[in-house]
């Protein structure tokens, strides 16, 4: 039976396939190195390298990966700036005191310095990810691990006989690419057949090679997993059975959270839990960051309250408000924010706010910066930061002034 149908059952020699065959690397799997956090980039560039002499990037591949990098570059910084953006709204509200959700300021005394401490982490990571858009470390590994390891690209009489063949597999989902048939592209009228192309290409390089195939690719879509009850199986049936007809060798395929840990056992090494999960689910991470920073924000034990605000008002009215506002910090700290209120609410958001230092605690050196935020007419916001070092306890004193559009006309 296994003869016949050999895409239903296991490869029971997978240690003998290992050793004796090629790895074959989808573009996916290079382009999440700019997605993982520095320690699981890591260990993915280190399972690549373990089996650097015998991978292979077919030139489809490559070319998406070179097509798409600086793409997905500059979406993850945008998703720093989405999770900074995310920080400071859910700071600003929790500040105020005029509406729910209310929390007792020593709490938010200690949110405020976690938040900054975060904040000023995501900056860091989003200049670092910002850099490769001219200094690409990644692009140099990727350069050197598939040095002679990268496929040639099929002529244009070739592409036209599999966007054919394409498309009837298409219509019968016959695998790998059905998923992809609605991609239309005016620059590029093979787009679709993408994963037809890395596929054909696949065959073809272990047609020439002689050798087992194990394809280590990202792509979870159903035409090329198999999938029951919500769990997956292996590669498509359809697969290994047009695999070893075309080539009679045999074929694995893996995620990249396998091949890792595979990669690792057979040097007698263990992969983190934690890597692991990140390799699994790392696009589900930005959906749940703030819950997770807010889970640890719940877990800190009970503190005194390390900042306290008071502010004067000197002029109050529903068009403009002036004042001063006070934030006193009670130790030394990397971070701070105080919250002020408008008194009376003003009529609408501000369209002017502005916020000057007036006085500081000081050693003879000002090594700090502060920013100031007001998105609501009800309150606002005045942060300070450290330039290197700690701020210093004591009052930080602050003028402010807020005027409405009317005013400021």
């Amino acid at each position: 039976m296994k003869n016949i149908f050999p895409g239903h059952f296991k490869v029971k020699d997978i240690e003998g396939v290992w050793n004796n065959a090629h790895f074959i690397i989808d573009a996916n799997v290079i382009l999440n190195l700019y997605r993982y956090s520095d320690v699981t980039r890591q260990a993915l560039e280190k399972a690549l390298m373990a089996n650097k002499d015998k991978l292979f990037i077919t030139n489809q591949a490559a070319k998406e990966f070179l097509n798409n990098r600086l793409i997905v570059t500059s979406g993850q910084a945008k998703e720093y700036t989405t999770a900074i953006k995310s920080i400071n709204d859910l700071l600003k509200s929790l500040s105020t005191k005029e509406r729910h959700p209310f929390l007792e300021q020593e709490k938010l005394d200690s949110f405020n310095e976690v938040s900054g401490s975060v904040i000023e982490e995501l900056e860091k990571k989003q200049k670092e990810l910002l850099d490769k858009l001219s200094n690409d470390e990644i692009l140099d590994f990727i350069e050197d691990v598939f040095e002679g390891k990268t496929g040639k690209p099929y002529t244009e009489k070739e592409l036209v006989k599999i966007a054919e063949e394409g498309e009837s597999r298409y219509e019968s989902n016959i695998p790998p690419g059905y998923k992809d048939g609605k991609k239309n592209s005016s620059e590029d009228p093979y787009k679709k057949f993408g994963d037809l192309i890395v596929w054909k290409q696949t065959i073809d390089f272990a047609k020439s090679k002689k050798t087992p195939i194990v394809f280590i690719t990202d792509d979870k879509k159903e035409d090329w997993w198999l999938e029951q009850s919500g769990r997956t199986i292996g590669p498509r049936p359809e697969l290994v059975e047009e695999f070893i007809k075309e080539t009679k060798q045999e074929f694995l395929m893996y995620t990249v959270d396998k091949f890792v840990q595979e990669s690792a056992s057979r040097k007698h090494k263990e992969v983190s839990a934690d890597i692991l999960t990140e390799l699994q689910k790392f696009s589900e991470e930005p959906d749940t960051f703030l819950e997770d920073l807010l889970a640890s924000f719940k877990s800190m034990p009970e503190s005194k309250s390390t900042i306290s605000v008071q502010q004067d008002v000197h002029l109050s009215g529903g068009n403009e408000n002036h004042g001063k506002i006070t934030v006193n910090l009670s130790h030394d700290m990397s971070y701070a924010t105080g919250s002020g209120q408008f008194s009376p609410v003003l009529i609408d958001v501000p369209a002017m706010f502005e916020v000057d230092l007036v006085e500081y605690p000081s050693d003879g050196d000002n090594e700090f910066t502060y920013s100031s935020g007001c998105g609501t007419n009800r309150d606002f916001n005045v942060h300070l930061k450290a330039r290197k070092g700690l701020l210093l306890s004591g009052n930080y004193v602050f003028s402010y002034r807020a005027a409405c559009e009317e005013t400021v006309q």
